[in-house]
């Protein structure tokens, strides 16, 4: 795990070589470990890469070449597949000067130029500096685990794998983009590309980069698909998932450096810790973070899994009282951030670098599976929603709501929306309604786009059947741009790799293929995942309702925070 950075110009100038000094200490932090330089002798192009070492310890510093040395990479992440790729290459007559992952990447390019990503099983943001055609390439993993954002500007691009990277450059524009904040307020996160400053963006998830002399081309080159469906049947899917799960497990197992997981004591990644306990030969080592609130806590539930496969466990309690933590917080996630959720990771992830080097977790779980309690609200809305319905339900709201009970409001509200609006409601953080009673009119003249259109955009584009709809809308959105941001943001401050085997793409291929009615059935979500692994843990456990990795912000703001 890694930060990277860079810059590419096709100005007779060159680019300004001395800046990647700052771009690559503005990045310390993700790669304590070492950091290396590419510099092309016609000063087109220079990366720089800092270093956290997970494999091949002793040769695999980066950039690293192919044999006659006209291309370069530098990369963040794991590809978990690289053996396989590497010996296909092998075959080819490619050869090999280290035992890194890295070194697939710019032997597999060579074979088929930017098509290479849609062959790598892992999480990645890659930087190529292609010398025999004077072009860069960047590309993201599927799922977005890996950041990249970049900023162009007379002539020149630059690139980093945080945001606060590219504040080193001295004529980057700080000019606020009013339609992020809007964005910001809506979702409590900026959703790619967009960042809080115009002039930088990020590349979203399963995009490439290409820049050259003609010019900057963005594509993407994967969408989850959710229309072919498989022909198992429901106890041949059950196995066929944990076969899969088990197999991406495994191979995030693999390290020359300390290994262990995050236990919530939910379900996604108690299955995790299940598995990692059955394929390891000693005992696994687990994390987990607690609030002194009960009502938040489900340490008694991690403590449960970790007993069953005697884990080597730790665990912490974070109290209200941690406002040190902030300021450190606030710098690196480097723009507006609003989920609070962001706090227990950072301590979580802190406690799990003071043992090991790189820890599984469960993400994914939920979008993959139909966890979230919405997509049932959602449903039952939009079974009973019809134009009468949506009328009659629009005149009670609009007659009653200064006097209902706020629950009955709010039914009356979603079920006088449309199915799009519908989704839009329940996933907003702040309502339409507010925001415009917060913005001023100036304010209002600035948004180059309305907050609500980009999540509706998302849903209208994927498969019509509401639950795959809601499923692959916010594996788009909330997934990568809220979810993985906090994870990399607070682990990779602390040099901690952090893997998830629910992201891993032959997963992800294997549940968009899942008959929706598999995962949400009768009130009861996650079926299918539930019913796979229940027997893995004592009787009762995967049925209890979802808690969440939620925060008692309200409670602290109003007691012993209300001061700050």
């Amino acid at each position: 795990m890694c930060g990277i950075s860079g810059i590419a110009t096709f100005k007779e100038s060159g680019v300004p070589e001395t800046l990647i000094n700052k771009l690559n200490g503005a990045l310390r932090h993700r790669g304590p470990d070492d950091e290396g330089y590419f510099r092309s002798t016609d000063r087109k192009a220079i990366l720089g890469h800092r270093r956290l070492s997970i494999i091949d310890l002793e040769s695999g510093h980066q950039p690293i070449f192919n044999e006659d040395g006209r291309i370069a990479v530098i990369f963040n992440g794991e590809i978990y597949n690289y053996l396989e790729l590497k010996s296909e290459l092998e075959t080819k007559g490619h050869t090999f000067s280290t035992l890194s992952d890295t070194e697939v990447i710019v032997h597999l390019y060579e074979e088929m130029g930017p098509d290479c990503v849609k062959r790598l099983r892992g999480m990645f943001a890659i930087a190529i500096w292609d010398g025999r055609k004077d072009e860069l390439f960047l590309a993201r993993d599927r799922v977005g685990k890996k950041p990249l954002y970049y900023a162009a500007m007379n002539g020149i691009l630059y690139f980093a794998s945080e945001i606060q990277a590219l504040y080193e450059i001295p004529d980057v524009s700080k000019e606020v983009d009013y339609s992020a904040i809007d964005q910001y307020l809506t979702y409590s996160y900026i959703p790619s590309p967009y960042s809080i400053y115009k002039g930088i963006r990020k590349l979203s998830q399963a995009h490439c980069l290409t820049f050259n002399e003609k010019g900057l081309t963005v594509s993407r080159y994967w969408k989850p698909d959710y229309h072919r469906k498989i022909e198992l049947d429901y106890e041949e899917a059950k196995r066929e998932l944990v076969r899969i799960l088990s197999e991406a497990v495994r191979l995030r197992l693999v390290s020359d450096v300390p290994l262990g997981a995050f236990l919530s004591g939910g379900v996604d990644s108690s299955a995790i810790v299940a598995l990692m306990s059955r394929l390891s030969d000693r005992p696994v080592r687990t994390f987990s973070i607690g609030f002194p609130d009960k009502e938040y806590d489900e340490l008694a539930y991690a403590n449960e899994v970790a007993s069953r496969y005697h884990t080597d466990h730790q665990e912490f309690i974070v109290e209200p009282n941690r406002l040190e933590d902030l300021s450190a917080i606030v710098r690196h996630y480097g723009e507006p951030y609003g989920d609070s959720s962001a706090v227990p990771t950072w301590h979580l992830s802190r406690l799990t670098r003071q043992h090991v080097t790189v820890a599984l977790n469960g993400d994914g779980g939920d979008e993959l599976f139909g966890g979230y309690p919405w997509y049932r609200v959602i449903h039952e809305f939009n079974r009973v929603s019809c134009p009468l319905s949506r009328w009659l339900a629009s005149v009670l709201w609009q007659k009653g709501k200064s006097y209902l009970p706020r629950r009955f409001k709010r039914a009356l509200e979603l079920l006088s929306y449309t199915e799009r609006q519908r989704f839009q409601a329940l996933r907003s953080f702040v309502s339409a309604s507010d925001r415009e009673s917060l913005y001023h009119e100036q304010f209002r003249r600035r948004l180059s786009a309305e907050a609500d259109g980009y999540l509706a955009a998302l849903y209208d584009e994927s498969i019509p059947y509401d639950y795959d709809r809601s499923f692959c809308t916010d594996f788009l959105s909330y997934l990568p741009d809220d979810l993985l941001v906090k994870v990399d943001r607070a682990s990779m401050a602390h040099g901690l790799e952090c893997r998830s085997p629910f992201l891993d793409c032959e997963l992800v291929d294997f549940a968009c293929s899942l008959p929706p009615i598999w995962k949400i059935q009768r009130g009861k979500t996650k079926k299918i995942l539930k019913e796979a692994v229940e027997d893995w843990f004592p009787k009762g456990f995967v049925d209890r309702p979802k808690m969440g990795f939620t925060v008692p912000i309200g409670k602290w703001f109003r007691g012993e925070l209300k001061s700050f």
